[in-house]
């Protein structure tokens, strides 16, 4: 998780427990997505599904070029993160994985030196409902997980193979290309080995990846859902990943009477291509504003100028033909009132579909 405990997560009530922990490794592994291994301190213990909260030690400056961006980032953001935790508690270090983007903190973290420490918390309770293994084996789960949402499944299943759970496990997983698909060959690896576990992969642009790919393809929806799960109102439901694969996923779930006591759900905030597509759009949108700006102008200076030659040939005294405000306002009329009509008939429209 990037960003803050989910409500049930948070209160000053319970306790926490902080470490100072040392980077032993980091590698890529996915397109864009890295994971950072630490020591596991003495007497650190957590239940799979968990997240921590990581602080960076003193953060070196940045170079002269990025230092003033940084720091604004820095001063918005602040240099604690929450994050999954990827391994299992069996494990003898802690992992976590990430989206990289180019922030102050992940730049840090990049940047960090094998031995280099970061601060850690972690609550000393897994509240009841959170994003935890149920107890009752004989309830199947169910992870409907999209993208860097598979920390914490992956953190689950694992350990629940390693304690030999009987639990009944399916993982729909969802990417865009086998690329962008962090944990897919261990994940592969954990279900040709473990009958309980059915591993279940799709792609939503496998048109556009190098890799040949022969799983499912498309959005995780009811019917992918009813090929693979005899009864879907028996589960419970653990869901994972950006704020709006969230959203649906609940929303499909109870559409189709599911009910919310069988939903758990994790948000995974700060990797939102959403907003960087619509930052982009914005973009555009200011530059070709800044490009018809300039057009009225050089338009306008057009008109003026042979209107004030052909007044200056003719000889007629018109005053408001020589005033490019006059241009202008000609102008701005035939700009406005094609958009003007084109709201209307818009509206006009909208009306007829309701």
């Amino acid at each position: 998780m990037h960003g803050h405990f989910p409500p049930n997560h948070s209160g000053s009530s319970m306790k926490k427990v902080a470490f100072e922990v040392a980077l032993k490794g980091k590698k890529q592994i996915a397109k864009g997505t890295m994971a950072f291994v630490f020591e596991k301190p003495k007497g650190f213990h957590f239940r799979a599904g968990q997240h921590i909260r990581m602080t960076l030690i003193g953060p070196p400056a940045s170079p002269p070029a990025e230092q003033s961006e940084a720091a604004r980032e820095t001063d918005s953001e602040g240099n604690s993160r929450f994050f999954s935790l990827a391994n299992s508690p069996q494990e003898k270090e802690l992992v976590i994985a990430l989206r990289m983007r180019d922030t102050a903190f992940k730049r840090t973290l990049r940047n960090m030196q094998i031995g280099d420490k970061v601060r850690i918390e972690i609550l000393l309770d897994s509240p009841h409902g959170s994003f935890a293994m149920h107890d009752d084996s004989s309830i199947p789960a169910v992870f409907l997980i999209g993208g860097i949402g598979i920390v914490p499944a992956f953190s689950m299943i694992k350990d629940a193979i390693e304690r030999k759970l009987p639990h009944k496990i399916f993982l729909f997983y969802s990417n865009r290309r086998p690329e962008d698909a962090a944990f897919l060959g261990e994940l592969k690896n954990l279900a040709k080995q473990n009958p309980s576990f059915k591993l279940i992969s799709t792609m939503t642009e496998v048109q556009k990846s190098a890799v040949a790919w022969r799983g499912e393809t498309g959005y995780i929806d009811y019917e992918m859902l009813k090929r693979y799960v005899d009864d879907l109102k028996s589960p419970i439901y653990y869901i994972s990943g950006l704020p709006e694969m969230v959203s649906s996923m609940k929303t499909m779930l109870t559409d189709e009477g599911i009910s919310e006591n069988n939903i758990r759900a994790e948000e995974f905030t700060g990797f939102n291509l959403n907003e960087i597509q619509n930052s982009t759009n914005q973009n555009r949108k200011s530059h070709f504003a800044l490009i018809a700006v300039v057009l009225v102008i050089f338009v306008v200076a057009v008109l003026h100028f042979f209107a004030a030659s052909s007044v200056f040939k003719s000889g007629i005294d018109t005053p408001f033909l020589k005033n490019p405000i006059f241009y202008f306002m000609i102008v701005l009329i035939l700009i406005v009132i094609p958009f003007k009509f084109k709201h209307l008939l818009g509206f006009m429209n909208s009306k007829r579909k309701k």
